[in-house]
């Protein structure tokens, strides 16, 4: 073990004459021009992983080496950030064989450059060579720690094969590499200094100039990568999206099942400035009453059977972000007067709790029910209502959204393919007959048709005869044709333009005879309505449904609320 000047550390116990470094036949100009190119790939990224892989690619082009790696340890909470080369001019394999661990540990430790000529002669190299293909090459290690000011926060190191033209003489590279690595530790630093709001230190600074100078800040991404389409409609709704994400108004996200409520949510979560806090959902469908308040405001120890830990809601976890309450219209009413009082003073109690916790969330609400006949009907409270409903966004199935679905089935064919190692495609008439279809699902159900059509298909490209539709095995016709007439969400499809809904008894009810020509009569109350429907239906809830142009869950809410007793067979 000898020494190099500022204090580098010389590992070695073989000192091979007549090599001659490639840095003594670099003129001053090449090493300006390589410092100048890497300090521009650190400032071309903000996200360290890219910037980083950038500056190792110019090093391979400005060094003989084989492997290299960028290695910055991870800060408390954070995860370590480490980025491996293994593209330079002497690399045999796209990646490091050797994994020089015990080197890196101790140019962290000791804080000071490392050179181990031939990692064969070296015991930091012992244990990983053994089972290594490289443990018959001669191979130079390089190392230097990554610092930002006197405190380390990594390093970086280089290998490469040791030829007979090389030299013993690595002063020019290490102090090459040292500067590389001081630029690497600023622009690391600056990367984990964040402002107080979350922002990176450029962006605000970029915005604090904006304000000096008058000038409009920086443009939000107005673009989504989870939301596929060129529709008109499509595209109304994503500007208004983006326009109410500048604010922290409460919006009312409405439409049919299946059109993409949660992801609309999570954009206008990611275009608002709490981007860079939590966004977090519940569907409140899903949990009974007492649940759903465990789940939202959270709990103490002991607060109920199984409360074995204290545990915080929803609400506690969004704080200082996004929350997204999905089907908010079917929780009771007795909790609404409950979350009416945390939207108003945003303050809450744990279940058991005695201490009030103030939170700061933006909310969000989702809903396919007509909220305004629940509030008539006295099932949603008005004031919560009115609470909710501040900005509401009506977002268009997928029959109004022109041109939008060979896009958006072109996207789930691709899904389908990565995840199942297959090459499946469309031939063109199959795709217009996707055009051609209402799909009352919508989002969803294009996405389960376009996996169920490529699993079952017998080649890789898909054609017309391939879909259930065309074989006389789709069901969904019956769902939309009970959709026109589904008046329970009657104010929901007049807001949406070109949306007709057909109130009243079917076309052919005149020709029918028994109990369905009484179903639609206009005498009938909707308890009477209800009882002819599950008469039919052999008190099935789903038939009953289909009759009635609802949901199974609609019909069973309606025999709750009238009290009809279910018969049973």
């Amino acid at each position: 073990m000898g020494s190099l000047p500022n204090g580098f550390t010389y590992s070695d116990r073989v000192r091979p004459a007549g090599e001659q470094s490639v840095m003594n036949t670099h003129n001053p100009d090449m090493w300006r021009s390589g410092i100048y190119r890497i300090s521009r790939d650190l400032l071309a990224s903000s996200r360290l992983e890219i910037a980083f892989s950038n500056v190792l690619n110019s090093l391979s082009l400005l060094l003989p080496m084989r492997h290299g790696e960028i290695v910055i340890s991870a800060e408390e909470g954070k995860a370590e950030v480490t980025i491996c080369s293994g593209f330079g001019r002497d690399s045999p394999s796209p990646t490091p064989t050797i994994k020089p661990k015990a080197a890196i540990e101790h140019i962290i430790a000791t804080g000071a450059a490392l050179v181990v000529p031939d990692i064969r002669k070296s015991d930091l190299f012992n244990t990983t060579l053994r089972t290594s293909q490289d443990g018959n090459l001669a191979v130079t290690f390089m190392g230097v720690p990554i610092k930002a000011g006197k405190v380390v926060l990594g390093a970086l190191w280089i290998d490469r094969v040791k030829t007979g033209t090389t030299s013993d003489n690595y002063k020019e590279e290490i102090l090459f590499l040292t500067m590389v690595a001081n630029l690497t530790g600023s622009a690391s630093r600056l990367n984990r200094d964040v402002c107080r709001d979350g922002e990176s230190i450029i962006e605000e600074r970029a915005e604090r100039i904006s304000r000096v100078e008058g000038k409009p800040g920086p443009t939000p991404r107005t673009q989504i990568s989870w939301i596929v389409g060129e529709s008109p409609a499509l595209k109304e709704v994503v500007q208004t999206a983006a326009i109410v994400a500048t604010t922290n108004s409460a919006v009312l996200l409405r439409g049919e099942s299946g059109t993409g409520k949660e992801s609309f949510a999570r954009a206008i979560h990611e275009l608002s400035a709490r981007r860079k806090k939590p966004f977090v959902k519940l569907n409140c469908a899903a949990l009974s009453s007492g649940v759903l308040e465990s789940e939202l405001f959270g709990h103490e120890k002991g607060a109920f059977t199984g409360a074995i830990s204290q545990r915080a809601g929803r609400f506690e976890l969004a704080d200082g972000g996004t929350l997204l309450l999905d089907e908010i219209g079917e929780i009771s009413p007795e909790f609404q007067a409950k979350l009416l009082r945390v939207l108003q003073e945003g303050e809450l109690e744990r279940v058991g709790g005695t201490k009030t916790l103030k939170v700061n969330v933006r909310l969000i609400c989702a809903t396919n029910r007509d909220l305004e006949t629940a509030v008539a009907c006295g099932t949603f409270r008005a004031d919560l209502y009115y609470r909710i409903n501040v900005v509401p966004i009506i977002l268009p199935p997928l029959r109004q959204r022109e041109g939008d679905i060979p896009r958006l089935a072109k996207v789930f064919l691709k899904r389908f393919n990565e995840e199942n190692d297959r090459n499946v495609d469309f031939s063109p008439s199959a795709l217009d007959i996707l055009s051609r279809c209402d799909f009352p699902g919508n989002v969803r159900e294009l996405e389960n048709c376009v996996q169920r059509t490529a699993t079952l298909a017998g080649k890789n490209t898909i054609v017309p005869s391939d879909f259930a539709c065309q074989q006389g095995r789709c069901f969904s016709s019956l769902l939309g044709k009970g959709a026109d007439c589904n008046s329970c969400n009657t104010a929901i499809s007049d807001l949406v333009p070109g949306n007709r809904v057909l109130v009243g008894p079917p076309a052919n009810s005149g020709t029918t005879s028994g109990p369905a020509s009484t179903i639609g009569a206009p005498s009938l109350t909707d308890r009477d309505r209800l009882i002819n429907a599950m008469e039919m239906a052999g008190w099935v809830q789903a038939r009953a449904a289909r009759i009635l142009g609802l949901t199974p869950r609609q019909v069973g809410y309606a025999l709750r609320r009238l009290r009809i007793e279910v018969k049973k067979f």
